[in-house]
């Protein structure tokens, strides 16, 4: 499917103007089914259903060379009105430091999503997304020890609020186990360089809105083998060892490598061979995705490394009881 651009387009496929019915969140037909974020040059595409794409405006500093007119690929609303099945988008500008802070405008979930430009060949961008703070859990046995019963006055402490048992007041800091913060995910679009991902994690550190600069799941791309990496460097691309680096420098526990190069073969394939027992044409004398792997696994890294298949469900792994910090 190629992503994103590739499932939207196949959904697309599935019936004429108006016969899609994706729902929305409120309803309204005024709404878009679909919201896109993502750098300028997005919008104005034909769907089947209705989008809106909230562009990350760049600026000179996000810019690859050469790409000075990058802007100039931007939709005239006068010369180049709005389709049917558009609608309205935001215009989403940097910081002063350069990053986009919480272009989600956080949700009911409390889930923010910050992103920051990487070096590639052309404008490329990267997602960092942090859960809030899980709930403190009840401490049901130490409840029930200081002659909490069980019922609404569980809830009550598990909502934070004191509760009276026999005439003596039951706090929730005395049954409530301690806060850890919510997951950290980094997905990073085509890079060679992805140190802003780390500079955005610092910034976000100090000003207290993260405990640490710190990941649980990191996934970038390692599109060739350490030996090929200046022609992965030419193409805007990396390659397993720095990308494990940055993986290890940010202390994540998961790193999730992907978009490989066709030139290698999956591991594991099944369908390499014909009816016959011979190997495809197309397949023989591919080298093996292994390679990236075994690569991968001999940078000193604390975390697990995993080469992306297409619809795998991965789990992100839980939160070390140790950070029990606000965020």
């Amino acid at each position: 499917m190629y992503g994103l651009p590739g499932l939207l387009c196949t959904i697309d496929q599935k019936g004429t103007a108006g016969d899609i019915a994706l729902p929305s969140s409120s309803g309204s037909p005024s709404e878009a089914v679909v919201n896109i974020y993502g750098p300028q040059g997005l919008r104005r595409s034909h769907m089947n259903y209705t989008y809106a794409v909230h562009e990350l405006i760049l600026r000179d500093e996000h810019r690859p060379a050469g790409w000075e007119d990058w802007c100039s690929l931007e939709a005239d609303p006068v010369r180049d009105p709005p389709l049917h099945c558009e609608r309205p988008g935001r215009d989403i500008h940097a910081d002063s430091d350069g990053f986009w802070y919480n272009i989600n405008r956080p949700d009911d979930m409390g889930i923010s999503v910050h992103s920051m430009a990487l070096s590639h060949t052309i404008p490329s961008l990267g997602w960092l997304i942090v859960h809030p703070p899980k709930p403190p859990a009840l401490c049901v046995e130490t409840a029930r020890m200081l002659g909490v019963p069980d019922g609404p006055l569980m809830g009550q402490l598990k909502k934070g609020e004191p509760v009276v048992v026999n005439g003596q007041t039951v706090y929730p800091d005395q049954v409530l186990k301690t806060a850890v913060r919510g997951h950290r995910v980094a997905i990073m679009g085509d890079s060679y360089d992805s140190s802003e991902l780390e500079r955005l994690l610092l910034r976000l550190a100090d000003e207290r809105k993260i405990s640490q600069a710190t990941l649980d799941v990191l996934v970038h791309e390692a599109t060739l083998q350490d030996s090929m990496r200046e022609e992965a460097r030419t193409k805007g691309h990396s390659t397993p060892t720095p990308v494990v680096q940055l993986a290890a420098q940010l202390k994540a526990r998961l790193l999730i490598l992907t978009h490989f190069s066709h030139r290698y073969t999956p591991i594991g394939r099944l369908d390499t061979t014909q009816g016959n027992g011979t190997t495809k044409a197309s397949e023989k004398g591919k080298p093996s995705l292994q390679i990236l792997l075994e690569e991968a696994k001999s940078v000193p890294f604390d975390g697990e490394v995993i080469l992306a298949d297409d619809l795998a469900l991965l789990p992100i792994p839980a939160v070390p009881m140790s950070e029990v910090i606000s965020a």
